[in-house]
């Protein structure tokens, strides 16, 4: 009896610390959208990565995707309760090194008082997108970011996060929950909407979990992702459900 007990105990450990281990690691999945309305041989390439909460980011993540990226797109839950602001403040230094830097509010957010991170974005030039959008042109392409509130702790106003976006612009949608998809889709046409949130489940076995483990869905000229997220929440443990962050290639031909 004591055998098995012993046997069971250290497998038990084992599995923790390879769910510990699949927590902590950096995965970087690529993606690519034809979409109709590019002009042929443009291109812009985003990083997206949503649900970093605890994490920090490592400048090896950052020095393998330099010259890269075009927009980085930070999908909410960019810090939790008990954070240091310095550790977050060093995480947007690092996306910053990428590229301009987008982001949405998350559900765990706000913990860390709104102001106190409002005035970290903007002190780093990071750009909120509240119930609004914002232009850029990349490549001759007008990329129109689209960003809506927190639904836990905040309203969300879609059609006043659409109404500047124009008949030629190639439309993104950021949300840090992927339920507002639909919303979106309801107001406007958008190329590519993006959220996180879920964590795939976080802990799953096999086919089973809490939450759908998150995919790149490509509709008719359009595509849908939601992300596992880089972090987690609640324990640093995952299994079944890998950590994770983005490279979407969107581009005419």
């Amino acid at each position: 009896m004591v055998y098995y007990l012993l046997v069971a105990a250290g497998f038990a450990v084992c599995l923790l610390l390879y769910m510990l281990y699949l927590a902590f690691q950096v995965n970087v999945k690529k993606h690519t959208l034809r979409v109709e309305e590019m002009r042929p041989g443009a291109q812009v390439h985003l990083f997206f990565i949503s649900d970093i909460h605890r994490r920090k980011i490592d400048s090896k993540l950052i020095h393998s995707l330099m010259g890269k990226v075009d927009i980085v797109i930070i999908g909410g839950d960019l810090t939790e309760k008990g954070v240091p602001l310095h550790r977050t403040e060093h995480n947007i230094e690092q996306l910053k090194k990428l590229g301009d830097v987008f982001y949405v509010f998350g559900n765990n957010d706000r913990e860390v008082g709104e102001q106190n991170l409002i005035q970290l974005l903007e002190k780093n030039g990071v750009h909120l997108l509240v119930n609004q959008s914002m232009e850029r042109i990349i490549d001759r392409t007008s990329i129109r970011l689209v960003g809506v509130n927190d639904g836990f702790s905040g309203k969300v106003k879609i059609y006043d996060a659409f109404q500047e976006v124009k008949e030629e612009d190639i439309v993104i949608f950021i949300t840090h929950a992927p339920a507002y998809f639909n919303n979106a889709k309801k107001v406007s046409k958008p190329h590519l909407l993006v959220a996180g949130h879920l964590h795939g489940g976080q802990i799953r076995f096999g086919p089973f979990g809490i939450y759908e483990n998150g995919a790149f869905k490509e509709k008719e000229n359009s595509a849908e992702l939601v992300s596992n997220g880089f972090g987690t929440t609640g324990v640093p443990l995952r299994l079944g459900a890998k950590s994770e962050c983005h490279i979407i290639t969107m581009y005419g031909e």
